[in-house]
Parts: C-alpha cells; sequence; structure tokens
C-alpha cells in the first residue's frame, strides 16, 4: 500500500495555544515545552478544552487513512464494529486511539516514531497540554478574568441583577450507565451471555453520577421571572443569556456541560444542583468550572471500547484489504479516473472469469471481434463501471 506520509514536525495542537517565552510561578519548564505554551495573558477562548482525540486527529492529518478488512473471527481483528469481509478505510488516528498501531504499516509506523508521533509520543503530548490548560487557561484567576471581562460586556440591568440577593447557580447531573455493544464486545469482556443483535447494548458496571464539568448556569429570580445565563468553558462566549429552561437547555446542549462524552456511556436522569454565589459569585464559578476541567480528563482522555476491553487486541493486526482484481476500486479512484481507465479496470476485472471458461470455448486470438461482439462487450464495461461505482467501498474512523 502507498502510503504518502510527508516528514513534517508535528504541528500545533490547536489556535488556542499561546507561546511565551516563560511561566510565571512555575519552575523547572522549559520555555519550548507546551506548558510553557499554554500559559499566557491572552488566550483563543472560542477553542474547547483540548481532548486526546484532537491531539490525535491534528498531528497525523497529513497520514492516508488505511485501508483494511473485517473478519467474522473476532480474534482476527483488533477494531471492533468493522464489517466482515468488506475493505473499509480507517483513519491512522482511529487505529492509534484504539490501540491497533500494529495495523498501521511498518513503513508508517518508522516514520511516525522517527517524527515522534507514535502512539506514546502523542499521549505524552496531550497529557502535558491537558495540564498546562489546567495550570493556564482554565486556571481560577484566568477563568474570573474571562468572566469578568464577558460580564462587563452584558447590558448595565444584567449586571444590576447579578448583584440580586436571591441569584444561585445550577449544575446539572446526569447518570452515566457504561454499556457495551455487539456480541464481540461482550466476549472482550468475557461476558458470555448472548447478545442478540450487534445494535443491543448491554449495561455493564454499576452507574455512576456525574456533575457537569465545563459548565453551569446563573439562575437569576426577578420580578415573577426567572433571568438564566449559561456558563460554559466549552462555547466561544463563555457567557451568554439563554431564553429556555435550564434544565431543558441542558438536556438538548449536553456538550456544553460534559464536552466529549465517550461513546460507551448511556445517559439518563437530568438533574439539577442549586450552589449559592458565595461572597463573590464571578469567584464562586471560577472555582467550579476550574474543579470541573480538573475532573473533565477522564472524558477529555476518552479511551476507546477496544483499549477498555480486558481481553486486548492490541497486537492483533487487522488484514489489509483484499488485492484481488474482484475488490472493488476507491470510491476516490474512481471519480479521478477518465472513462477509459475505468473500462480498461472493468475489462481487467472481468478477466479471470473468461480465462476460468473451457478451452473448447475460446476464439483464437488472432481473430477480428465482430461488430455485435464489440457492442456486447461495450455493453458489459457499462453494467461493471456502475456496479463498482455503487460497490466504493466506505470510509470509517
Amino acid at each position: 500500500m502507498t502510503t504518502d506520509l510527508r516528514q513534517i514536525a508535528s504541528a500545533p495542537v490547536s489556535a488556542s495555544v499561546e507561546r511565551i517565552k516563560g511561566i510565571k510561578g512555575v519552575k523547572g519548564v522549559a520555555p519550548s515545552t507546551p506548558l510553557a505554551q499554554v500559559i499566557g495573558t491572552t488566550f483563543d477562548w472560542s477553542q474547547p478544552p483540548t481532548t486526546r482525540a484532537r491531539v490525535f486527529a491534528e498531528r497525523l492529518t497529513d497520514v492516508r487513512p488505511v485501508c483494511v478488512s473485517g473478519s467474522r473471527n473476532d480474534s482476527e481483528n483488533c477494531l471492533l464494529d468493522l464489517p466482515p469481509e468488506v475493505d473499509t478505510e480507517v483513519s491512522a488516528s482511529r487505529l492509534m486511539l484504539a490501540g491497533c498501531e500494529a495495523s498501521l504499516p511498518a513503513t508508517v509506523r518508522a516514520t511516525l516514531a522517527r517524527d515522534g508521533r507514535d502512539t506514546r509520543a502523542l499521549e505524552q503530548a496531550f497529557s502535558e497540554i491537558f495540564a498546562a490548560e489546567s495550570q493556564g487557561k482554565f486556571s481560577v484567576p484566568n477563568i474570573e478574568r474571562r468572566l469578568t471581562q464577558r460580564l462587563r460586556q452584558m447590558s448595565s440591568s444584567m449586571q444590576r441583577m447579578l448583584r440580586h440577593a436571591d441569584v444561585y447557580i445550577e449544575i446539572p447531573r446526569l447518570t452515566f450507565a457504561r454499556m457495551l455493544t455487539g456480541a464481540n464486545e461482550a466476549r472482550r469482556h468475557h461476558i458470555a451471555a448472548p447478545i442478540p443483535t450487534p445494535e443491543l447494548r448491554r449495561a455493564t458496571g454499576a452507574p455512576e453520577v456525574r456533575e457537569a464539568m465545563l459548565g453551569a448556569y446563573v439562575r437569576i429570580p426577578v420580578n415573577g421571572r426567572v433571568h438564566t445565563l449559561l456558563v460554559s468553558l466549552a462555547t466561544p462566549n463563555t457567557i451568554e443569556r439563554i431564553r429556555e429552561d435550564s434544565r431543558k437547555h441542558a438536556g438538548q446542549h449536553l456538550s456544553y456541560m460534559f464536552g466529549d462524552v465517550p461513546e460507551y456511556f448511556q445517559t439518563a436522569r437530568l438533574q439539577m444542583r442549586a450552589v449559592g454565589p458565595g461572597d463573590d459569585i464571578v469567584h464562586t464559578l471560577a472555582e467550579l468550572l476550574h474543579e470541573g476541567h480538573q475532573r473533565y480528563r477522564e472524558f477529555a482522555l476518552g479511551e476507546t471500547r477496544e483499549a477498555l476491553a480486558p481481553e486486548s487486541h492490541r497486537e492483533v493486526k487487522q488484514r489489509p484489504c483484499r488485492q484481488n482484481p474482484q475488490s472493488p476500486p476507491q470510491r476516490a479512484i474512481a471519480a479521478a479516473q477518465t472513462q477509459s481507465q475505468v473500462h480498461a479496470s472493468a475489462q481487467a476485472d472481468a478477466q479471470p472469469q473468461m480465462s476460468a471458461a473451457p478451452a473448447s470455448a475460446r476464439e483464437p486470438r488472432d481473430r477480428q471481434p465482430s461488430a455485435a461482439e464489440i457492442e456486447q462487450a461495450f455493453a458489459m464495461l457499462q453494467r461493471l463501471d456502475a456496479k463498482y461505482r455503487a460497490l466504493a467501498r466506505p470510509r470509517y474512523g
């Protein structure tokens, strides 16, 4: 498989990373480290907190997807949910996040290791960037500064209402249940109970109640009405006024409160917990959001279902795509080919079937085909062209 992997230095994780000359109050950190890049006086608040998936995706953008084929025997699969006997393109970041780095072509693995972009290096990069954001952009003083700045941009009437004695904070709470999907994942967890369909999910472990990590609501009862402010580290504005009920809004925008929820969780029972404003509501919010960002690390890490299974398939090399003439061409290649190239490819695919016919049915090579035979062959090529366009393999991950 030809892989166009340009040798480039690791790209910055996001535009929110700010470069500065040093770190005030932090010793023993060189200015060139990610920690020094994140901590500063100005930040891009339009970017949500960093996640491991984003670090991998952004630093592997130049790596082409890998074509693999699923097996009906799960012991031959590293990835879960791959369609059996179907050629599927999987991104390098998806393979590496799932612990399936062994399924990458050897040349790709060697180049990534040489560039400092193998799984271990990217895991370390995520850990450093997340810690740096917690100490820098999402520290209590910087969150407090951001909230103060945004509140000053609001109307004077809103600022007066925030000083009302009945103001309080609401924090959403959700119940999270860990789910297994399909029989293969259940077997990797050593669960023998049958799961009849791949779509059916089975709960495992006790449900957990978690409070929102990245957001909260400010509720302001005034003159028989309750005004509501959304406060979230996952939104570009950080603070904005909303018209909906806070509980309804939270149910419709879980990512504002909980960020990127891992795919293996099922949520239920949304509740709201009231918290007093304290001596300074802005400082109280900053402390709540800072502590929430530290709790968010588990979700930001985003362990995959493959990595969490007790039965690891890390060493299994996913079967590469079939390299025989029966394989349908890639969608991108088919779109780029000229009509004559498509016909030539289809003719090559049809050749094994012709050669499999009895020898007595073959015509001499030096005989010129008739006009009717040419028309029949051209019609067959058009049918094959339409068939392969319809069967172009899907992309995955």
